[in-house]
């Protein structure tokens, strides 16, 4: 199977996916400074905060340029 994805094909959907993610992620951080308060179900893992998330997608958009490969494969 050959790869026809480029760098600039990647970082272009990688562009397209945080310019929809954005708004989002701003009410997410907008809504945890305003209730700052903490879980509300205690014993429990905490659901993850907008600065953990970021950091999972950027992990995986590099895992994924990474599993692209590049033009010369």
């Amino acid at each position: 199977m050959v790869n026809t994805r480029t760098d600039a094909d990647l970082s272009a959907v990688v562009q397209n996916a945080l310019q929809t993610l954005l708004p989002h992620i701003r009410a997410e951080i907008r809504e945890e400074f305003r209730t700052s308060s903490g879980p509300s179900d205690a014993g429990q893992n905490p659901p993850p905060t907008s600065t953990e998330f970021m950091q999972r997608f950027l992990r995986l958009a590099r895992f994924l340029r990474a599993a692209a490969g590049t033009e010369e494969e």
